[in-house]
């Protein structure tokens, strides 16, 4: 009983953090970024120089935050993989379909920091950390987007009350809807923070209210962290985050939560607790 309302309440604060951050966003959006120090939407920090505006990543083509961020998002997918396979329960088409989701979820987020900064490949749009201009991308990218919120919202939601049940997928549909509105002023700017923005409620609400045990304590705290690195990166960018790396502490925060929802760290949890 201890350790429900323990979790509860760890969930709770994480609401009342990710409304806090909803409402930055909200704030920001309506000068949509400026001032900031944000780069499209994110705090890139980067080495020999610190991207911005006017060049985006040229001059720190291998080393910025949205590098940083794909190589830890690769590494923690990899992770979730390597706990799938060391899951001595593994095997049960739900359990693995949860691996699945989760690092899709990790997965997917890297792809679009690497996408974010590439320069390679000319087929697919050069973002190079900044572009002032994407009207000639904003159609199919919010196709991809209203898509991405769709699916992420499943996951969530089905994770959190089960996939079929009409409430999830209900949920999804105005979940999308409210993203893609909330972002459609921005002129791009902030569309992909928009989305971790109103994500983060979406998660605490789900932890808060349901009984599932991959919403454990452990992954509470880490979204307590995580959405405080959020608020940070919205509000305190240019003089507190850029400096020690930027955007990828949410990386790290928010993923290493998505690895402990994991059906092998929570046995783990239950067997502790167990022995206890």
């Amino acid at each position: 009983m201890l350790i429900e309302r323990i979790n509860k309440l760890t969930w709770g604060v994480a609401l009342l953090l990710s409304l806090w951050y909803a409402y930055f966003f909200f704030q920001l959006s309506r000068s949509k970024g400026e001032g900031s120090g944000l780069l499209f939407g994110f705090c890139v920090a980067g080495l020999p120089e610190t991207p911005d505006k006017d060049v985006g990543c040229e001059n720190c083509p291998y080393i910025n935050s949205h590098v940083a961020a794909f190589v830890v998002d690769v590494f923690l997918t990899a992770v979730t993989a390597y706990f799938w396979y060391k899951d001595p329960q593994k095997g049960g088409f739900k359990k693995d379909i949860v691996y699945l989701a989760l690092g899709f979820i990790i997965l997917i987020h890297g792809l679009l920091h690497w996408f974010l900064q590439q320069t390679t490949f000319d087929f697919l749009p050069i973002i190079n950390c900044y572009r002032p201009d994407t009207s000639d991308i904003e159609e199919f990218g919010y196709i991809i987007f209203g898509t991405f919120s769709f699916l992420l919202s499943l996951i969530i939601l089905g994770f959190g009350f089960g996939v079929n049940k009409w409430f999830t997928w209900v949920g999804s549909v105005i979940f999308t809807i409210a993203v893609v509105v909330l972002t459609e002023d921005t002129g791009g700017e902030l569309i992909l923070p928009g989305l971790f923005c109103i994500v983060h409620p979406l998660s605490c609400f789900t932890g808060l209210f349901t009984k599932e045990p991959l919403f454990n304590t452990k992954v509470a705290t880490l979204f307590v962290i995580c959405t405080a690195v959020g608020i940070l990166e919205l509000s305190s960018c240019k003089d507190i985050l850029r400096p020690y790396g930027g955007h990828v502490w949410y990386d790290i925060t928010l993923h290493l939560a998505v690895v402990s929802a994991t059906p092998y760290i929570t046995n783990q949890g239950k067997k502790k607790n167990h022995d206890d």
